[in-house]
């Protein structure tokens, strides 16, 4: 019961993304352009948030050691 409610979830936010970008209005090929450039985009701005994140994170452990140490 809980996958049925997750799969329909996943099916209503897939939905709400097509209507805020309006995609549920393109032709078939204007999909396929619109995903090529969307996907890789966002894509690469979670892993460029992913790359800040960790390096913040281990440059404040470092503090953190470098203050207790000394």
């Amino acid at each position: 019961m809980a996958v049925k409610r997750l799969m329909t979830y996943l099916y209503w936010l897939y939905y709400q993304f097509k209507l805020i970008t309006c995609s549920e209005l393109m032709v078939p090929c204007e999909q396929l352009v619109f995903y090529t450039v969307i996907v890789p985009m966002l894509a690469g701005i979670v892993y460029a948030i992913y790359i800040f994140i960790t390096m913040q994170i281990n440059l404040a452990f470092q503090e953190l050691i470098l203050y207790h140490s000394g």
